[in-house]
Order: C-alpha cells, then structure tokens, then sequence
C-alpha cells in the first residue's frame, strides 16, 4: 500500500474510539462485527469463530464494536452495557473461546459520550471498526495481503472462513474485495422461514438476472457475508456511514477499486430474524413478509433491455465508435427503457467521458460502466418499473419462470411447486462457478 495515500486517510478518521484491551502486536487479518443489543447471539459467533484453523486465528483480530445512539431503546442499551462487562470481565463462555487481549478486542461506542449517531447507525459502527484496525494490520509482511472481514452478532461462520478467504486473495491477489457463499439460518418458526426461503430468492434472483443481462455488478452486496483488502479498503474511501444499505455502496466502491469475487470454499450464514435495527435490508423485509406484504419480484424483460445494451456494447472494438454511444443507447434499447439515459443526460455527460478515456475501447467501456455503475443500475430498474406497465413486478414464479425461459435454461421438473426446493437448487448452483462474480 502506498503509504502517503495510507497516512493520508488514516488523518482524515473523524473519530478514532480507544480499542479495548490496547492491542500490542499487528495482525494479518481483522474480523469486524458491530453489535446493537445481541448478548443472545454475539456468544455463538465467536465460537464460530474459535473453531477456525488456529494458525490462522493466531493472526487475526476480532473486533466487536458495542454501539448504540443516545436514541436508543433503553433496554437495547442495558443489553450493550451487559455485553461491554462480560468482554471486560474476559467471561469465557461469553468470548466463545477467544482470549481477550490476544484474539479478541472490543470498542465501547455505548457509553454516555461515546455513543454513534443515530443516522450513521450500522454503517458508522462498521467504519468505526474498520478504520480502528487499519494501524494494527501488518502490511510489511509481503506477500501476506492484510484483509478486513465483515460480519455481524447474529451470523455463524463454518471452520474454513479465515482459510477460505486468505486462499481466495493468493489466488486472486489485485481482486478488491469478495462476498462469501451464503445461506440463510433456518427457524423453527415456519412463518420465518417462508420469509426468509422469500427474501434470499428475491437476492439471488436479482444477481441471477443481472449475470444473465452481463452486467459487471452482478454480485451479492451483504454486509455479513464480504471481504476486502485493506489496500483496497483505503482506496475505495472506506466504509459508508448509512443506517442501512452501506454494504451495497461500499462494494461497489471496492468493485470500482478493483474488481470483486466470490468465495465458494465457505459459507457464511445470517440470521433469519425479523429485525427493525435498520430501515431497511434483511431483516425489515422479513418482518413486512410475515406481516403480510409478499415480495414482488424485478420483470425479467428489464434485464433483457440491459442484456442488448451489454451485448451492442461488447461488439465495439473501436474506441473512435464509442464517440457515438448515447445514439447506440437509443438504438438498441426499447424508446420507453432509453428514456432513463437521455433523463440522465448521458448524451451530456458522455463527450467529456469520451475525451478523457479514448485511448482504448477497453478503458471506454470501463468509463461507461463506472458512469452507468450498481446504483445506476437499481436508479434505470426503478424507472422502468414505474413508469411503464410492461415492466411492472411480478410474482415469485413467473418471473422465475420467464427468465429461465428465455434464457433456454432447463430446471428440474416441479421446481416451482416448492419453494425451499427452488432455493436450495440456486444454492447448488451458485456454488458450481468458484470464481463466476470475478471480474
């Protein structure tokens, strides 16, 4: 890592909380979990974690970031204080096997004057941590690449999860960042699980869409479930403060930075819990689903318009025919879809781009994709929907359905008849291309 451009954001830290007990040594690795009022779940986590390889425990520092605004419920903050004593008291069933002061470390943004704001929220917690850690990583240890994991208080962790991801960058070491293979937690409460069967399906039917449409940010944005470099960390300005959605801007600054991927050799898995800590995410979209409020899914034909935009743009080899692409925008795409470009003045914007970027048609089509990036992408999805009838959301099965259908994609007789069968089949199946998100 360039070490001015390091010092340069290390200065630019809008807080720096004292990291509990003060670590005296550098780590390769650091594991960060912000936890709001999760004394019930935190314990099973660190376990998960204990029963990774120990060679690899032995160079990884796990972070617990204790977090609450001055708004919170004050039971929530009494469960935080609670935590904050089990970690100072070193309660050995509490660190689930971690010794404090070796592998276990903890920042106090709970107590009176220590609080996060309530806007910042999950987001500002992870930022607190993950910039917490970045002067205790050892980066003179070439060629070990220093990673930042992100997980939460209510997401376990299989044995391979610190091997998987330090195998994962040897291989792949000028990736950015990368999300593991995932699998929602099973309840015991039915309801729940149909909820949660419901919400992973709309997450991987929306990535399975845009692979299929070729987009270059067809990858899962879950905050419990990535992993970055720390170079890469810095370089893509580090995390976001959001109470809600940090995850999705945060890859996609990393896929920006450098790429992202997938890891397969571990899963992670999340909790199925209805939840109301964010405004939105997993757990707010489980709690509307049990209450009533079923998923409508993205239309298929959306991502058919963004697979012929992809495709017209793959067939340029010239990087002078890529002076004329707000007109080729408008050829291929339906009149209705183009509209979002031309309300977004990409005929505008595109000669600056142009200029600055003609040097190659490669580096052209790397320009139009950070312009036309993940969010641009969600903006043009949201426009089509509403704006024009025949893009209108549809239900679980038939937009399954007709995507499969058009892609000639042959799935097993009955699949649609069960949900969970329909799930578990997608699992099966994102876990057959290693390295199918790398870009």
């Amino acid at each position: 890592m360039d070490s001015r451009n390091f010092q340069k954001y290390l200065s630019r830290i809008k807080r720096q909380d004292a990291i509990e007990p003060a670590p005296c040594r550098r780590f390769h690795y650091a594991v960060v979990i912000p936890v709001l009022a999760e004394s019930d779940s935190l314990p099973s986590v660190l376990a998960a974690l204990a029963a990774n390889n120990p060679a690899r425990l032995k160079q990884t520092m796990v972070l617990v970031v204790v977090n609450n605004s001055t708004e919170t419920a004050a039971d929530k903050i009494r469960d935080n204080q609670l935590m904050l004593a089990k970690l100072r008291g070193g309660d050995p069933r509490f660190c689930g096997g971690l010794v404090p002061g070796k592998t276990l470390f903890w920042i106090d943004a709970s107590s009176p004057g220590l609080e996060i704001s309530r806007r910042g929220g999950v987001g500002e917690a992870r930022k607190l941590g993950m910039d917490a850690v970045l002067p205790h990583l050892d980066f003179a240890a070439p060629p070990v690449l220093p990673l930042i994991f992100c997980l939460d208080a209510d997401t376990l962790v299989e044995p391979e999860y610190l091997s998987g991801a330090v195998e994962f960058f040897d291989r792949h070491a000028d990736v950015a960042g990368a999300v593991f293979r995932f699998k929602h937690q099973d309840s015991t409460d039915p309801d729940e699980s149909a909820a949660i069967a419901e919400y992973e399906l709309f997450m991987r039917y929306y990535v399975i869409a845009l692979r299929i449409a070729g987009s270059p940010y067809a990858y899962y944005s879950l905050g419990s479930a990535t992993v970055c470099t720390a170079a890469a960390y810095v370089k893509a300005g580090g995390m976001r403060e959001r109470n809600g959605g940090e995850d999705f801007y945060f890859m996609q600054a990393l896929h920006k930075t450098g790429g992202t991927g997938q890891i397969n050799s571990s899963c992670v898995f999340p909790s199925s819990r209805p939840s109301d800590r964010v405004p939105f995410g997993t757990g707010p979209r489980i709690r509307d689903i049990m209450q009533g409020q079923s998923l409508k899914f993205y239309h298929p034909a959306i991502f058919f318009e963004l697979k012929k935009l992809y495709a017209a743009i793959a067939a340029i080899n010239s990087p002078q025919d890529f002076a004329r692409l707000p007109q080729l925008v408008e050829e291929v795409l339906a009149p209705d879809a183009a509209l979002f470009f031309k309300n977004n003045a990409f005929d505008q914007a595109w000669p600056d781009i142009f200029r600055h970027n003609r040097a190659s048609a490669e580096r052209l089509a790397q320009a139009f994709n950070t312009w036309f990036d993940a969010f641009a992408t969600l903006k043009f999805i949201h426009f089509c929907e509403n704006n024009f009838p025949q893009f209108q959301r549809m239900n679980l099965n038939d937009a399954f359905r007709l995507l499969f259908e058009k892609e000639d994609i042959a799935l097993p007789a009955g699949i649609f008849d069960d949900m969970r069968a329909l799930l578990n089949f997608l699992r099966i199946t994102d876990e057959r291309f290693p390295d199918l998100l790398l870009s």
